[in-house]
């Protein structure tokens, strides 16, 4: 394979999302769009409304306005290891409390397993790991007992290919290692109606990529997250959450909106719909539906979490949304620790 069509493959194909989300946006960045979380995948990432562990900076970060204790949650995924059993993702979140106001962030780290270069005469040239990095410190304080408002900002950084694999490619030298920044923002109402939540953030809002010096910058996937989660039971003994989110990437929406109308955009954005049943604080069962038909990705999610005192391990399986998938490939899966340091 020429390196040319290697670099364009590992680059298409390999990064996760960027097929699927081609008919939502051109944006760069897709490891963005990831949903982190055992517990959230397993819930079909419907959680900008729920919003209440460690992954609060990603989802939501006006949820992490109401968190009295100190929580850490480590995530590991196999990351589409029924297209390549190499490649892998992490996540490392927290939410800490303060005299005013609560701080909190994440780091991501997406590794896209071993690419091999050779050139047009079939030589090797070498090999390297394409991976994607992103740094993020939020806060959120209460404007009244019911709103929680959430700030983030983001390091973000996204190497390609070394930069003399695109000097064969593109002719010139340099590039194939990308740095940006973006800001989000995130509120968390908890209505009148005891158990009703309501969510709304702005994400990945950035100058974008630009991996070349004389290439095009690459949008940002700018996100618009809405949610609603209800917990119609909420005792000692048995917990129940309902939640819903509508996201939506908005790049190039004015062209969608021009060319193709609102019920495209409309139908284009992805839903979640998620449950969660919890039992004595130490067992949870939990299951959701995801639906994105323009990215051909729609199907069950489910998951399991176990508490033990400040530790709880959870557990997400969102296999199902893949078309890709077959019987017997290994599943696309999650699976996270936590540590809730009570006060």
């Amino acid at each position: 394979m020429s390196v040319k069509r290697l670099v364009l493959w590992g680059s298409l194909l390999l990064l996760p999302g960027s097929r699927m989300l081609a008919s939502a946006t051109e944006a760069g960045g897709v490891f963005l769009t990831i949903f982190p979380g055992a517990r959230a995948a397993g819930m079909a990432a419907a959680f900008s409304a729920v919003a209440d562990d460690p992954t609060a900076s990603y989802y939501n970060p006006g949820g992490m306005a109401f968190f009295k204790e100190t929580q850490v949650s480590l995530v590991h995924a196999p990351w589409l290891p029924a297209l390549a059993k190499d490649m892998y993702y992490e996540f490392l979140g927290f939410v800490h409390p303060l005299q005013q106001g609560v701080i909190g962030g994440h780091i991501i780290y997406l590794n896209l397993g071993n690419v091999d270069a050779y050139d047009e005469n079939g030589n090797y040239i070498g090999s390297w790991r394409p991976a994607d990095y992103a740094f993020t410190l939020s806060y959120a304080f209460q404007a009244n007992p019911r709103l929680g408002v959430g700030f983030s900002g983001k390091l973000i950084r996204s190497f390609l290919a070394p930069p003399e694999v695109l000097k064969v490619v593109l002719g010139e030298p340099g590039g194939g290692n990308a740095v940006t920044f973006a800001l989000g923002a995130g509120v968390y109402y908890k209505t009148a109606v005891p158990g009703l939540t309501l969510a709304a953030v702005l994400d990945n809002l950035g100058p974008g990529l630009k991996y070349t010096g004389s290439g095009k910058r690459e949008d940002l996937p700018y996100l618009l997250r809405l949610g609603v989660a209800y917990r119609p039971i909420w005792t000692d003994v048995h917990k129940v959450t309902v939640a819903v989110d509508v996201n939506k990437v908005l790049v190039k929406l004015d062209d969608d909106l021009r060319e193709r109308g609102m019920s495209y955009v409309l139908r284009e954005a992805f839903k979640h719909v998620g449950l969660e049943y919890t039992l004595l604080d130490m067992i949870s069962v939990r299951a959701g539906y995801f639906y994105d038909v323009e990215g051909a990705r729609t199907g069950y999610t489910f998951g399991l979490g176990f508490r033990a005192g400040p530790l709880q391990l959870d557990y997400g399986n969102d296999s199902d949304i893949y078309e890709f998938q077959r019987r017997g490939d290994p599943h696309n899966q999650r699976f996270s620790l936590t540590y809730i340091m009570r006060r």
